[in-house]
């Protein structure tokens, strides 16, 4: 690979950064299809634990989260309050070994400055690390910042400004990871010939060439390529053109609401291309709410829906969020970016009560996690387990677990909630198998 090659692709990585993993504002109060009711859960089947009510008179484990609660592009303080609930709810059963679990989240507004900001606050309030953090601005500035602090960063959505942060802990390659994985959702389908919507960035045009590369192997070639602009009100010129050039199917490479627009033309138009889309944009509501399209639809992520109840440890999940009493938060109307906040709590606590902890320091915290491996992810990672400190051949070395998978969508199949149907999977995809070859992966073969 040439440096411009190079530069092409690190541009494309930053111009993907908000894309796929778009969450919405929260607002207090009922979801608009109740789900949730009183129910006997066995924690320890599970995989988890009960030990009753944490002790407040213990030290406290000191939690933190930054990430754009509101913006034009984007907002993601659902991300925050699925941290708030997790915390509460783990503090029911016991929280870290007896102490209580005390949550810090800061609004980093989306602006550099404030972003930093936020890193200061964090340190300022004895974080001893953060959880499900997700930087939209600033995101070099901010990793050597919470490194210089020395707060880890658990379950962390990075990007490529902390690809190869030490101080990094994710669970998976993030939003960035699933749009260079969202052909896979195409090809799963066996279409071959395939178009891309996306975000009306100029690094995002190179995003073709790109992909094209990585998925040449598979026979599988990007033929239209459209951005979005900004203002856009008419969304069935992108589907009328995907048809027109002869493509099988479409990724959406953009934010949620251009997202949904989309696939309501598409509904509209009473289209039957296919459509690759991020469970970050589609939560079980909105996609029961679109009817017959939602036939067309294929998803990528690298855990399952909420809706799902194959997993039994979502149970737990489901009900400690919609506790909240968050409208987002509810099962039907959750997106993969909230849930993140739950599991990357959960296995912060599991590697501390593993490693008998009850002295929470950010060096102590640093120090497990680096040495932690295969950490029970209990099924909602297909088989996979954790080891935080893992790092990937290539330029993408924090990229968490190789587990993706595509899941499409039945009218018919059983779902966790009251909400008629639910994703069903379709097949599991490997990070390091697609990169492989790739400058994001390890070198061929692999």
């Amino acid at each position: 690979m040439t440096f411009k090659t190079i530069s092409y692709a690190l541009a494309i990585a930053l111009a993907m950064t908000f894309v796929t993993a778009c969450g919405s504002s929260s607002n207090k109060g009922s979801s608009s299809t109740p789900t949730t009711v009183a129910q006997k859960i066995d924690y320890k089947a599970l995989g988890l634990w009960d030990d009753g009510p944490c002790d407040t008179s213990k030290p406290k484990l000191k939690i933190g989260l930054m990430t754009t609660f509101s913006s034009p592009v984007l907002s993601l303080k659902d991300q925050a309050d699925a941290l708030d609930a997790s915390a509460k709810a783990f503090n029911a059963r016991g929280g870290a070994n007896g102490a209580c679990i005390e949550v810090h989240n800061c609004d980093d507004g989306a602006n550099t400055d404030q972003a930093v900001a936020c890193v200061r606050q964090l340190d300022q309030a004895g974080v001893v690390a953060t959880v499900n953090d997700q930087g939209t601005a600033g995101q070099a500035e901010v990793s050597a910042a919470m490194a210089k602090a020395g707060i880890p960063r658990v379950a962390s959505n990075v990007t490529q400004n902390d690809w190869g942060d030490q101080n990094a802990y994710p669970t998976d390659a993030s939003g960035t990871g699933v749009t260079f994985l969202l052909p896979s959702a195409l090809i799963a389908k066996g279409q071959k010939k395939l178009g891309s919507i996306r975000v009306d960035l100029a690094a995002a045009s190179a995003l073709k060439d790109l992909l094209n590369q990585l998925y040449q192997k598979d026979g599988a070639q990007i033929t239209y390529d459209v951005p979005i602009p900004g203002g856009t009100t008419d969304y069935s010129q992108f589907i009328l053109g995907a048809q027109n050039a002869g493509v099988g199917g479409v990724f959406l490479a953009v934010g949620d609401q251009d997202a949904i627009q989309t696939v309501q033309a598409a509904q509209q138009l009473d289209s039957n291309l296919l459509i690759g889309a991020s469970l970050g944009s589609f939560s079980q509501k909105a996609v029961s709410d679109l009817g017959s399209e939602a036939k067309n639809l294929q998803f990528m992520w690298s855990y399952p829906p909420a809706s799902v109840t194959s997993v039994p440890v979502y149970q737990a999940m489901r009900a400690d969020l919609a506790a909240s009493g968050e409208t987002s938060l509810q099962p039907e109307n959750l997106k993969a970016s909230p849930i993140r906040s739950w599991i990357g709590l959960y296995a912060l606590l599991k590697m501390i009560r593993d490693a008998h902890m009850t002295s929470f320091t950010r060096s102590g915290v640093s120090t497990m996690l680096k040495n932690a491996k295969d950490v029970p992810m209990l099924g909602m990672f297909g088989g996979e387990n954790w080891t935080p400190n893992l790092n990937h051949k290539g330029l993408f070395q924090r990229a968490g677990m190789n587990h993706w998978e595509v899941w499409n969508w039945d009218p018919n199949a059983t779902s966790s909630t009251g909400v008629k149907g639910n994703f069903v999977p379709v097949t599991e995809v490997n990070w390091d198998k697609v990169m492989c070859g790739s400058i994001f992966g390890a070198p061929a073969p692999c």
